[in-house]
């Protein structure tokens, strides 16, 4: 169970409906497809790659989400539905509503193939899938990331500074985020929340840890256009004291009010 939404149990169906959709971005529904649908927790958690990819493609889609200990009558049988029996999952698009899709991972992928978040060819769609995984590593020792005067042995690449060193190298051959026009890469997306998470949990830290490029960024990032209107609504998650190096699943701005959340007004 998620506190921080009221007494009630009940899943929230949000809407998402961007005012523009960027021309990069391949947005627009096939004959007779259905909208996306993505169901995941009322959290930042796996779903929020996959709802930056969104948010920076402008795309239109609706959301349920699941606050905890939900009656599966009422919110969509999703852990029957779910091939894995987990969250997130994800139909339409031409993914059937009765066989979602799940794993973020395949989800992210399935994203930015179908929106062209992927590069113009062969090698850069590898090498945003390079930089989609080495984004990982760095997320998976984010506790070294926001310590304080960390030691730091540029020569191990298992270790999150060095790890900085080479995704600033794959980041100048790909598109640059200063660019309002550029069509960014799920590797990118990736690595901006790696990033965000690390910068909610110490502020200062990404800066004087993994370097001023990254902090620049992070910073260009997260002010685009479709990014930026996002992370300013009321449908957008905050972090869990979880996610922040606490325990639970516990906002750590407090209690929201449904009402606020289930319209986003982008």
């Amino acid at each position: 169970m998620i506190p921080g939404l009221g007494p009630s149990d009940g899943v929230i169906h949000i809407q998402y409906r961007p005012s523009k959709s960027p021309s990069q971005y391949k947005t627009s529904l096939f004959q007779d497809e259905k909208p996306l649908l993505l169901t995941y927790f009322a959290i930042k958690g796996l779903g929020e790659v996959p709802k930056l990819m969104l948010a920076e493609c402008g795309a239109h889609y609706d959301q349920i989400a699941v606050v905890g200990l939900t009656d599966q009558s009422v919110a969509m049988e999703w852990r029957k539905r779910s091939q894995n029996g987990l969250l997130p999952i994800m139909s339409g698009l031409g993914i059937p509503r009765a066989t979602p899709i799940s794993q973020s991972g395949a989800i992210i992928r399935f994203l930015a193939d179908r929106f062209g978040m992927k590069g113009k060819s062969v090698h850069e769609a590898a090498m945003a899938d390079v930089l989609y995984e080495t984004a990982k590593d760095i997320g998976s020792k984010v506790e070294t990331v926001c310590s304080v005067n960390p030691e730091k042995d540029l020569s191990n690449a298992k270790e999150p500074f060095a790890l900085a060193l080479r995704v600033v190298k794959m980041l100048e051959s790909m598109p640059n985020p200063i660019d309002g026009g550029a069509a960014l890469n799920f590797g990118q997306i990736q690595l901006l929340y790696v990033l965000m998470r690390c910068e909610a949990r110490r502020s200062g830290c990404v800066k004087e840890n993994l370097g001023e490029f990254l902090e620049s960024f992070r910073l260009t990032m997260v002010n685009r256009s479709g990014i930026g209107s996002y992370l300013k609504s009321k449908s957008c998650f905050p972090f869990t004291k979880g996610e922040l190096g606490s325990e639970g699943y516990i906002y750590s701005s407090g209690p929201l009010r449904r009402g606020d959340i289930k319209s986003a007004d982008l």
